[in-house]
């Protein structure tokens, strides 16, 4: 077992090599060409990007939920906010709301006996499934230029599950995010991935660049790099206001659990890393490439650096505003809780859970 000292000098070593790794990237960027190739669209492994704000018409979309255990049911409460934000000559001039600037929240029952694994993909359907309702209903009413996901433009954090009740509403969310899709004309999308856990942008490295680093760097590295989080390495690599390469979602369309669901359009699904604070880590981008990916992912990155204006989060303020106004407390729950007990009486299904009323 490690003692404390070792845990903590492990990791400085850890991230002294990570730092490493960051300067040497950061040397080779002006003469190495990661791309084009199949996987990355463009040359440099590090992008620059304008900070010129530009007019535009922009919609965020956030929701919140907030679930209870019951004796034999389990209670929803949920929302989802879409949240208009129009700039012009670099001043933000209107918002607006949709459905309203703080919606009631839905709520929902589930009295079906599931294991938790089931009972968890049911709440994460149907607050993702709420999301995409409004975005739709968001592009219609707003017609932006750009609208902004808070999460993936794909479902995520989610798996086809096997029970039968938990299949409708991953049906149901598939089927929401089609017509998502096919929505879509002349709208820029992409979702904002604030803590990201991937690690394509690592695995990238390691098969395209390390080859012409290994003179500088440790053999070690290799393994460090395997095994690290993207954001992690790229707080290494980027700057305030420089992204990533773009590359592809992921190099086996066919066979993601999730892409594969929409194979008509499988390989627009593209992705980079931006730095936009100067005190916070890179955020994730993935976006649909209805146009030249580089030339949206610039144009998504513009905007961005221009609106997370916190020098220590580094999140828009369009999807900021749409997580306050979506985010639900327990209060919304207890209130749909006494609701039911005003009107069903205290019957047994609605009991709380013995560890909820212990008398001690």
């Amino acid at each position: 077992m490690q003692d404390f000292e070792q845990i903590v000098n492990r990791l400085r070593n850890i991230e002294k090599m990570k730092e490493l790794v960051g300067k040497e990237v950061r040397k080779i960027n002006n003469n190495f060409d990661i791309g084009p190739n199949e996987e990355i669209p463009e040359k440099k492994i590090i992008v620059a990007v304008d900070k010129s704000m530009k007019d535009i018409n922009v919609v965020g979309v956030d929701g919140g939920i907030v679930k209870a255990s019951l004796h034999g049911l389990d209670l929803l409460a949920y929302r989802a906010v879409g949240v208009n934000f129009i700039y012009k000559n670099g001043s933000l001039i209107k918002i607006d709301y949709h459905p309203s600037s703080i919606p009631e929240p839905d709520r929902a029952t589930i009295i079906e006996a599931l294991s938790e694994i089931d009972l968890a993909y049911c709440f994460n359907f149907i607050r993702q499934t709420k999301e995409i309702e409004i975005a739709i209903e968001s592009l219609e009413k707003f017609k932006p230029d750009m609208i902004l996901l808070d999460g993936s433009v794909i479902p995520h954090y989610i798996t086809k599950p096997d029970n039968e009740f938990a299949k409708e509403y991953y049906k149901r969310l598939i089927e929401k995010y089609k017509e998502f899709f096919e929505s879509i004309k002349d709208t820029v999308v992409a979702g904002v991935i604030e803590d990201s856990r991937g690690n394509k942008f690592c695995d990238i490295l390691i098969r395209r660049v390390f080859s012409f680093l290994q003179d500088v760097l440790p053999k070690e590295s290799v393994d460090i790099i395997a095994k690290s989080r993207d954001s992690n390495v790229l707080h290494y690599i980027l700057k305030k206001s420089e992204r990533t390469c773009v590359f592809n979602y992921t190099s086996d369309p066919e066979h993601h659990p999730i892409i594969k669901e929409f194979n008509k359009m499988a390989d627009k699904f593209m992705s980079f890393y931006l730095r936009t604070a100067e005190f916070d880590r890179p955020i994730r981008v993935d976006f649909i490439a209805n146009d030249e990916p580089t030339k949206l992912a610039d144009k998504i990155s513009e905007f961005l650096i221009s609106t997370s204006g916190h020098a220590g989060y580094g999140l828009p303020a369009v999807l900021i505003e749409a997580d306050q106004r979506a985010k639900l407390t327990q209060e919304d729950l207890e209130n749909f809780y006494h609701d039911l007990i005003n009107k069903a009486g205290n019957i047994s299904i609605i009991f709380k859970l013995r560890r909820e009323n212990r008398p001690f």
